[in-house]
């Protein structure tokens, strides 16, 4: 389904409708990517309420609650020129309050190497971050006729990088959201029945600089996006 930037900015207006569902839905399967323990429910009664039900972890609690203010971050931000400051605000939003806070280690690049636990994939070093995502931004900017190979590409060069020590995952899905907003692509939410095939793919093509995988997962992704959000059709094209 095709949203463009104007009109999810028109939609935030309007309560209780497309983007409250919209916002549910992507965030709900993305942060279930990372481990969030919150249902959909329990992030709707958040979104809406404000109010925690459930047992979860303090970090989880924080990092979800600070989840729907970054949403509404990338949204603001869809039609801007996607840079590193962009991405240090988002990030910053992100982890606000948690342990990374603390240690004042959010808001920029990463500082100490990391790695991701159970995978055999050498991330950047720290030092080689800032021109890493320096070309990769460049790269997309020159970018004129954007494809949904395009929008793989980056996803998977950016988590290669892996630039900030805690949240890529979270930042690189907000990119995708962002990218498909900006570009008119039909949007792209990894759904948690493909979190599998997405892992996966995501892997394979760090590994290989081949996307093709991941492209398939995008584009399952979009289909049941769709889907899930066809009876706001008539809704889209009156504010088309």
């Amino acid at each position: 389904m095709k949203i463009s930037a104007k009109q999810i900015k028109y939609l935030s207006k309007i309560t209780n409708s497309l983007y409250d569902e919209l916002k549910i839905e992507f965030l709900y399967h993305s942060n279930h990517l990372e481990g969030s323990t919150f249902s959909k429910e329990q992030l709707d009664k958040l979104l809406s309420e404000k109010k925690v039900e459930g047992e979860h972890i303090l970090d989880d609690i924080i990092e979800t609650k600070n989840s729907l203010e970054v949403f509404d971050l990338v949204i603001q931000d869809s039609e801007e020129i996607l840079d590193k400051l962009m991405l240090f605000n988002w990030q910053r939003t992100l982890k606000k309050g948690t342990v990374d806070d603390e240690i004042h280690n959010i808001g920029c690049w990463k500082k100490y190497e990391n790695k991701l636990r159970g995978i055999d994939l050498k991330l950047a070093y720290p030092e080689e971050v800032d021109t890493l995502m320096f070309n990769l931004l460049e790269d997309w900017k020159e970018k004129k006729d954007i494809s949904i190979k395009d929008i793989a590409d980056f996803h998977y060069k950016f988590e290669r990088i892996h630039p900030f020590q805690d949240g890529n995952g979270r930042i690189g899905r907000f990119i995708i959201l962002k990218q498909c907003l900006e570009r008119n692509i039909d949007l792209i939410a990894i759904d948690e029945e493909y979190s599998d095939e997405y892992k996966k793919a995501l892997y394979n093509a760090q590994i290989t600089d081949n996307s093709e995988q991941l492209i398939d997962v995008f584009k399952k992704c979009q289909e049941r996006l769709h889907n899930k959000l066809l009876s706001y059709e008539k809704l889209l094209k009156e504010t088309e």
